[in-house]
């Protein structure tokens, strides 16, 4: 099969302007190469920010998994004596409770869920380990 005398001249018309078209591509990618790097570098900076501070502010959910400790037994004493919470129910309370532990592991579940390849939490050191 012989290729048609037009399609021949096209293709070896397009090898010789190959050479000089494509520094020129190159050329034109740059701005558009350019620009994705610096909005991966701002998002991988902004992942990496979010994931410190809320890091940082973990110890605040051990404080609220302390504060639901707390809320069982005002729950109980809300029970037998009703008058003592300003006419908030028992129940409340129990909510509360339930509420401020599920929001402590959700939270640290999230953490987790969203750190950064390669990342470790940089405040683990201050925690207290287990001996």
């Amino acid at each position: 099969m012989t290729k048609d005398r037009n399609s021949a001249e096209a293709s070896q018309k397009a090898e010789q302007w190959a050479p000089v078209l494509r520094p020129l591509l190159l050329v034109a990618k740059l701005p558009v190469a350019i620009l994705v790097g610096i909005t991966r570098a701002l998002l991988y900076s902004l992942w990496y920010l979010a994931f410190y501070v809320l890091c940082l502010l973990r110890p605040l959910t051990g404080m609220m998994v302390l504060g639901a400790f707390i809320m069982v037994p005002m729950s109980i004493v809300v029970f037998a004596n009703p008058g003592a919470a300003n006419g908030m129910s028992f129940w409340a309370f129990a909510l509360m409770a339930i509420g401020l532990v599920a929001f402590a592991g959700c939270y640290s579940l999230f953490v987790e869920w969203i750190t950064p390849p390669g990342a470790a939490d940089p405040f683990e050191r201050y925690r207290r380990r287990n001996r």
